[in-house]
């Protein structure tokens, strides 16, 4: 069987947030991997303009996908922060569209089950590609595709809040290595993400002794102990050094059940 992954995410940074580390395993191990971004990322920034942030975000997501090696980046363009206003089905047959296309053995994307997700985007790309990749084996679902039917064997499945999440997938060091370099390969989301934290932190007036750490300038120190902790306190979960977590599926999980 081929060795593909697709990850269908709303945000350029997104498949680096949740599942870089895993992505850059999936490389290592000989796997072709796609990845479609559905918003022109053009809202996430407190100093770019609209049109140059969605142009500069373009571009780090074709860098980002260079640094883990995987194929560069299919863009929808669709308005940042309101995806929502997208017909549902819509997104379906989009998603379904590119699932073919590509015929991945593996898919990763946003759980839309997950509780407490407060991104309007990440909930409308959740649902719709998990419904994209249950029906795209069903030829009278869009029979106009000019590829035909696929079945997608193994989805993984990422969030916020995982409290779902059955399965730690075990990272080495270099992958979570990979994971911050393309983190910081988005120049213009990791500037957002240190602005963001330190405004946190100023409002809330808690742990003002990390307010030094949080130089939007030279934001990689401060990315790489967040990152690296978090994939630490993930892998512990399973005993593992690093980790990421998802909610895996697998088709004919119903016979395993015994059913």
């Amino acid at each position: 069987m081929p060795k593909v992954a697709l990850s269908i995410v709303a945000h350029a940074d997104d498949t680096e947030f949740f599942a870089g580390g895993t992505v850059a395993k999936l490389v290592e191990e000989g796997f072709t991997v796609h990845e479609l971004i559905t918003s022109d990322n053009g809202i996430g920034s407190f100093e770019l303009a609209h049109d140059t942030l969605i142009r500069q975000s373009a571009t780090e997501a074709a860098n980002a996908a260079r640094v883990t090696g995987r194929e560069p980046p299919v863009l929808l363009g669709y308005p940042d922060a309101f995806l929502c206003e997208i017909p549902h089905t819509k997104l379906r047959e989009l998603f379904m569209r590119e699932i073919r296309r590509v015929r991945p053995t593996v898919l990763l994307t946003f759980d839309p089950f997950a509780p407490f997700e407060t991104h309007p985007d990440h909930r409308a790309v959740g649902f719709a590609a998990v419904e994209a990749c249950e029906f795209a084996h069903l030829p009278l679902f869009h029979p106009e595709h000019p590829d035909p039917p696929h079945v997608v064997p193994q989805r993984y499945y990422f969030a916020k809040h995982p409290v779902h999440a059955n399965k730690v997938i075990e990272l080495a060091e270099r992958h979570v290595q990979k994971k911050i370099e393309a983190l910081c390969a988005h120049d213009s989301q990791m500037k957002l993400t240190i602005d963001e934290l330190k405004q946190a932190l100023e409002i809330t007036g808690r742990h003002a002794e990390l307010l030094p750490l949080l130089d939007r300038d030279n934001y990689r120190p401060a990315m790489e102990t967040m990152i690296t902790l978090w994939a630490q306190k993930t892998g512990q979960k399973a005993g593992y050094e690093f980790g990421e977590e998802f909610r895996y599926e697998v088709i004919g999980e119903l016979f395993e059940q015994g059913m």
